[in-house]
């Protein structure tokens, strides 16, 4: 199992624009696979193709993961373009997420329908593929909209949710499949039925990624300001916070996302709950060894 990292850009105001450039480069530097970004429109967190567009010029060699962009939120003509230069910019490391949406006034905020939002999706993806199968086509000539991506065929395209009609999807169209942060359980639970579906469509290389909240932290001040973090951004937890938050010491940390590598996920992104540089430096420092 691989081990990303979060960018803050969930905090929304709370970070500035400084501290989410040298998470970034502290997350390059140190070795993490790749750095992940949040989508939730009727809020403050940060666009997220704008973000990574920010973040591709000031990293070298880390993937940049959205987990995951609501694409029925958005026109798929301009996310086509938009992906298409970050990928350039970042010499190939875009690994663009992309899911449903669940939230009304996501939609709201865009003038968009919710209703039908799965046929939706499925045309979006599709002229995604399209668009960027043509800028590759007409690299020389410009005949067609682009620009052409730095990966070949296309952008590396994630496809998430959690049904089984995302998993369909995900097999269909996509290079991979990317979760939220459901817990260990729920991957355990889900991530045999993507390697049983993607093996059935003749895709034994079929990648699966996710996310999880972290602090590694014993501290009270710190942990209550993360749950404050947490709360603010989700407004509702819908578990308790101890459940949605592994924290703790280094060795428990590694046990448990130990116990997510034994689900089988690829690559693991973990989003520290924090507005300091602290708590990514000691993941960096104490955590990543374990699993590089």
């Amino acid at each position: 199992m691989k081990l990303g990292v979060g960018l803050p850009t969930f905090l929304g105001n709370v970070v500035s624009a400084s501290d989410v450039l040298d998470w970034a480069r502290v997350a390059d530097d140190a070795g993490f696979h790749s750095v992940a970004v949040h989508d939730k429109p009727y809020h403050d967190t940060w666009e997220p193709l704008a973000a990574l567009a920010a973040v591709a010029a000031v990293t070298k060699r880390v993937r940049l993961v959205t987990g995951a962009l609501l694409l029925p939120t958005r026109d798929e003509a301009l996310v086509a373009k938009q992906a298409a230069v970050i990928d350039q910019v970042s010499d190939g490391r875009l690994d663009l997420g992309v899911a449903l949406g669940a939230r009304a006034e996501d939609f709201e905020l865009f003038g968009r329908s919710m209703k039908g939002r799965g046929a939706t999706f499925e045309r979006q993806v599709q002229r995604l593929l399209d668009l960027w199968a043509a800028a590759q086509e007409t690299r020389e000539t410009g005949a067609e909209p682009g620009p052409a991506s730095v990966q070949e065929p296309h952008v590396k395209l994630w496809i998430g949710g959690y049904t089984d009609e995302a998993i369909t999807r995900a097999v269909k169209y996509g290079d991979g499949y990317i979760f939220g942060a459901p817990g260990v359980a729920a991957l355990a639970a889900r991530i045999p039925l993507i390697r049983e579906a993607a093996r059935a469509a003749g895709r034994d290389d079929f990648p699966v990624q996710g996310l999880a909240y972290i602090l590694p932290s014993e501290d009270p001040e710190e942990l209550a300001e993360g749950e404050r973090l947490l709360t603010r951004y989700y407004k509702h937890l819908h578990k308790p916070y101890p459940e949605l938050v592994h924290q703790g010491s280094a060795e428990q940390l590694i046990a448990k996302l130990k116990e997510y590598e034994t689900t089988g996920i690829d690559v693991l992104n973990v989003i520290p709950v924090a507005r300091t540089m602290g708590p990514l430096e000691r993941l960096a420092a104490d955590v990543l060894p374990a699993f590089r």
